[in-house]
């Protein structure tokens, strides 16, 4: 695998996609809807915000709209920032103001104290490596403010794993960790991420709806028919408090340390 290999593939989900949510989550909906509405929730108004790895700039325009805020999104994918910017001339005048897509190599960023918070959501999973991984962090490190944050929306296989496990007692086969994505081991994760931030909190938002979606709607789903992800108990799970730590996403909210 090269990451020439996991870029084409996201050039080529844009091209399919164009600039519907499903650019970056074909088929689990609902999934993606309720990863930006728990973003939302840590989102300061009258900040500046960098969302790295922004895709199509489905999630980054949602922010803009619901928050007041100054936000550049950017993007490895030159397909994923042209479809961004096709969304974006669609916009209101005000709106527009608000945003800014880049085409971006989150490895290659030289931002220096730059913004107030930087976002994540399953970005640095789709990358090579945890070296590379930490590279990413450190870039995000240089590019907040004195003591800003870092929304971090990413996925453990620590998360996975407990997952599988309810899967396993129900009869199901294991989800595996797709073939373009390096899950985070938690422990690793925590001991790098402590050397430049304070860990605020985890918040397991996603707990809930992966129990009722990827183990009972799967479980009640007829063998060798694929689970339908817009299923009446999926859209119950998503409206509910979340509970447990049943899910490879989870939101890491992070304050940068003074050095």
């Amino acid at each position: 695998m090269t990451q020439a290999k996991i870029k084409k593939f996201w050039d080529e989900q844009a091209e399919k996609y164009k600039q519907e949510v499903r650019a970056t989550t074909p088929a689990d909906i609902i999934g993606r809807v309720l990863e930006i509405d728990n973003i939302v929730k840590y989102i300061k108004n009258k900040t500046k915000i960098l969302d790295l790895g922004c895709g199509n700039g489905y999630a980054t325009i949602e922010f803009a709209k619901r928050k007041n805020i100054q936000i550049t999104g950017i993007d490895y994918s030159k397909e994923m920032i042209r479809q961004a910017n096709k969304a974006l001339s669609r916009l209101g005048k005000s709106l527009r103001k608000k945003i800014k897509f880049r085409a971006e190599d989150m490895l290659e960023i030289n931002y220096k104290g730059e913004f107030d918070m930087v976002i994540t959501c399953r970005a640095l999973i789709n990358l090579l490596s945890f070296n590379e991984q930490k590279r990413a962090i450190k870039n995000i490190f240089h590019a907040l403010k004195g003591r800003g944050l870092y929304i971090m929306c990413e996925n453990t296989l620590d998360g996975l794993n407990k997952l599988n496990s309810l899967r396993r007692l129900l009869g199901l086969k294991e989800i595996p960790v797709r073939w373009h994505n390096k899950y985070f081991n938690e422990e690793l994760l925590f001991d790098f991420l402590k050397k430049h931030f304070d860990i605020l909190s985890i918040d397991n938002f996603e707990s809930l709806y992966c129990i009722a979606s990827k183990v009972f709607n799967a479980k009640l789903t007829p063998e060798g028919k694929e689970p339908d992800y817009l299923a009446e108990i999926n859209k119950i799970a998503a409206k509910l408090s979340s509970v447990g730590d049943y899910s490879p996403t989870k939101i890491f909210l992070l304050r940068k340390k003074k050095k």
